[in-house]
């Protein structure tokens, strides 16, 4: 693990243990995949209470993450919200009081970079607090955001584990696409993984065809215009638009959870 990497977990350890409650937010187009587990050990380990906070409801149906919700309130109370919508935010302020040992309650808000942290600290406040970015891991430092009167919040930067390029990485929103070397194998995982459990994605989000990965990829281009010198299709950057398409919201994939 490299020393930023270790620093970042120091950071999040220290928040973690300073906190009554810990909101661990995931991406409700892939819960599993945007799970911390890390964070849910040390959360058990100091004896705190945890929620799971499934953010961007709004991008799937609501029966798929009802489902997703009922799944995992096997393991932890589980919320769902859409952040950017506005939508659920009582139930999360509920769920909170439910669970808090003690008033004030100091809660930490963590999960994997760009899962809507910093957004679900602006709605619970109801004005503008911590700035936002689609840029993953940009909230800086620790802030002290005070929501009311019964609720103080800890911000963290993004939670990075041992920094590694695969799809599983990208889809944690954690590596910014143009400091992605290689990112065609990346995107064609991604592809892969779409197709699987939603393959009208690319026509419904993104008006591109195709039933194999290579062929989406390069539809994408063309659409897209991503051209090289005598019309060779540019699968490159073709390949860093796609997964930042992901992750901004504007590619959508969706599965239920399994049965337990």
């Amino acid at each position: 693990m490299s020393a930023t990497a270790r620093e970042y977990w120091r950071r999040v350890r220290r928040v973690i243990d300073d906190a009554d409650v810990v909101l661990e937010v995931v991406d409700a187009r892939d819960p599993e995949v945007t799970r911390c587990r890390e964070v849910e050990n040390t959360v058990r380990r100091l004896g705190k209470q945890l929620i799971i906070v499934i953010n961007k409801a709004d991008l799937i149906p609501r029966d798929v993450v009802e489902k997703w919700k009922e799944y995992l309130s096997q393991e932890h109370p589980t919320v769902y919200i859409s952040a950017k919508e506005r939508k659920g935010t009582r139930k999360l302020r509920i769920a909170i009081k439910a669970v808090a040992p003690r008033l004030p309650v100091k809660v930490a808000i963590v999960g994997y970079p760009n899962v809507g942290k910093s957004t679900i600290i602006n709605v619970l406040k109801g004005r503008y607090s911590a700035p936002t970015s689609p840029v993953p891991g940009w909230t800086r430092g620790e802030q002290i955001v005070r929501i009311h009167t019964w609720l103080i919040v800890i911000d963290t930067p993004g939670v990075v584990p041992i920094p590694s390029e695969n799809a599983d990485v990208v889809l944690r929103c954690m590596v910014p696409p143009e400091e992605i070397d290689d990112p065609v194998p990346i995107a064609l995982e991604l592809i892969g993984k779409v197709l699987k459990y939603t393959p009208d994605a690319f026509k419904t989000c993104l008006g591109v065809e195709g039933s194999e990965p290579m062929e989406i990829l390069e539809n994408y281009a063309r659409r897209r215009g991503f051209l090289l010198k005598g019309g060779k299709l540019n699968l490159e950057e073709a390949a860093r638009s796609l997964i930042r398409d992901w992750q901004r919201g504007k590619l959508v994939y969706y599965y239920e959870p399994p049965p337990r």
